[in-house]
């Protein structure tokens, strides 16, 4: 068991460090301009699903937060003249790299928030529905299924882990995304709670 634990601890460990360089050489090499599209990009999925009134709120959420680091970006940006040679260019891209990828992240987050608290009261009472159906089963002479409580808790892990990725992303990717990862929560909620064993 303890071996068993360990070699899960080095996997965990070996996907974080792999992570850490993707994102790393990612932020060598991607232009603001990518980052300028896929933020325009990701504004017009939210406008197709939601509206221009949501993405106004979510875009106007994201420069209140933004708005204060521009002044720190432009005198990052002032140093970075006094750096000689052709890594001048490169570092003030990265400077303008890391707001606008900053930006979008934020943007997602805001996009989360929206439908989760439209979606609250849905997850709330599946959640609620899932305690309900484990308390009547505790009184029946039925046994509890551990295989559809794993399944539950399964699905939960991978679709918090697909939202930190979906979060970071550098490219435009469907809106559709936050409410779907709300409502797998939710449905997820339902199946491991409603199948906790009766002893607890």
């Amino acid at each position: 068991m303890a071996k068993d634990q360990k070699e899960q601890g080095r996997f965990t460990a070996l996907w974080i460090v792999l992570a850490l360089i993707v994102a790393i050489g990612t932020w060598i090499f991607i232009t603001p301009e990518h980052l300028l599209k896929s933020l325009a990009g990701e504004r017009a999925f939210v406008t197709q699903l939601s509206g221009q009134q949501a993405d106004q709120w979510i875009f106007g959420k994201m420069i209140s937060v933004s708005v204060s680091q521009i002044q720190g970006m432009s005198d990052a940006i002032k140093d970075a003249k006094d750096t000689p040679g052709a890594f001048k260019e490169w570092i003030q891209n990265r400077i303008v790299v890391t707001w606008l990828w900053g930006s979008l992240v934020v943007y997602r987050v805001n996009l989360l928030m929206l439908f989760w608290f439209i979606l609250m009261p849905l997850t709330i009472a599946v959640a609620i529905d899932g305690y309900s159906t484990r308390m009547i089963r505790t009184f029946q002479f039925s046994s509890q299924s551990p295989i559809r409580h794993r399944i539950g808790v399964l699905i939960s892990t991978i679709v918090i882990f697909g939202v930190a990725i979906w979060l970071v992303l550098p490219m435009p990717l469907p809106s559709v995304v936050a409410p779907l990862a709300i409502v797998s929560i939710g449905w997820a909620t339902w199946m491991w709670v409603s199948n906790l064993q009766k002893r607890i």
